[in-house]
């Protein structure tokens, strides 16, 4: 699905306003290191080009910005994980064009299932494999209950088998609805297993009962789709040359062929504003009567949303633009 471009390189990204301050892991650094072993203990980058990029993308900024407060250890299984999950997305999901490559995403995706739910290696590992299975056991270590690990490792089978619908929208649609894509994307942005783990890195486990209310599930619905649809905007610059990869911004221009590429831009990022707009609104009203644990979860929930924008234009070389328009913190944006 190639997309005339003409007049997108004139396009400006707006400011994506968030009213919440984003800080960093004390130990960033040391993270970064640790993080650069651990991949090379288990040949996660195949080649020195894979261990240029991935070092320009700096995933233990991105897990220090999302769960600032969290322990050391903790901190450190997020770098480790960023690194496995952006890898194992490029490599499995972006850019299948073809039936064959299809055939090899499903083996790949079916591996890591079968980690999740038998915690053991196949008889030929696929890429990556030994890595996820360390990674889920030293989660499943770190985890103050099990309750904890099932969250994360739910919301992970539910990752890995959406990209089976994204991967068929790649191949077999020519256009999608704004609202098909919303479905989908909540789930193939990969956002629902760290949230999960949200009041772990913060206050401490919040209960089955807090987890599973309206208004928890409504507030990670919400910051769901500001962070991948922020998401969408930062990285339109690269993506919207790559023909197989469809984002919120190239949905909304199909869906209006009329409007230019900077009119769906805009459109893309007062929608994010939008949804930023209730979640504050709803999350200053469970705060009320909520306990210190459900307020932790919340802080996590901000910090991931101010920690992916900061990320990618302050810390990150994946999106490859270094002239976007700087975060802007501070107020509440109003809902249109």
């Amino acid at each position: 699905m190639r997309h005339d471009l003409t007049g997108f390189e004139e396009v400006v990204l707006p400011a994506i306003k968030l009213p919440w301050p984003s800080t960093l892991h004390p130990d960033v650094q040391g993270m970064h290191a640790s993080m650069v072993d651990w991949s090379e203990q288990h040949a996660l980058l195949r080649n020195d080009d894979e261990r240029d990029r991935y070092a320009g993308y700096r995933f233990a900024w991105l897990a220090g910005r999302c769960f600032p407060r969290a322990d050391r250890a903790f901190a450190q299984w997020a770098a480790d994980f960023m690194q496995w999950f952006f890898l194992f997305d490029d490599v499995t999901a972006d850019r299948v064009e073809s039936a064959e490559q299809a055939t090899v995403m499903v083996r790949r995706l079916t591996a890591m299932l079968d980690v999740l739910d038998l915690d053991e290696l196949g008889e030929q590992p696929v890429h990556g494999e030994a890595a996820w299975l360390d990674l889920c056991r030293r989660l499943r270590a770190l985890a103050p209950a099990a309750e904890n690990y099932q969250r994360w490792a739910t919301a992970m089978r539910l990752w890995l088998l959406s990209l089976s619908t994204q991967v068929f929208d790649q191949l077999s649609t020519h256009r999608v609805s704004p609202r098909s894509y919303a479905s989908y994307r909540r789930y193939s942005a990969g956002l629902k297993p760290p949230i999960a783990l949200a009041d772990v890195a913060n206050a401490g486990p919040i209960t089955p009962a807090e987890f599973h209310a309206p208004e928890a599930r409504r507030l990670e619905l919400y910051a769901v789709h500001v962070i991948a649809w922020s998401n969408d905007v930062l990285s339109a610059p690269v993506e919207v040359h790559e023909p197989s990869t469809r984002s919120l911004v190239t949905v909304i221009k199909d869906a209006e062929p009329g409007c230019s590429w900077q009119e769906a831009v805009d459109l893309a990022v007062d929608q994010t504003h939008a949804e930023i707009a209730k979640f504050a609104e709803l999350a200053e009203e469970v705060r009320r009567t909520a306990s210190p644990q459900l307020s932790g979860w919340i802080d996590g929930c901000q910090d991931w949303m101010t920690g992916t924008v900061n990320w990618s234009l302050l810390d990150s070389a994946r999106y490859g633009h270094t002239t976007a328009a700087p975060l802007s913190t501070g107020g509440t944006p109003k809902a249109p």
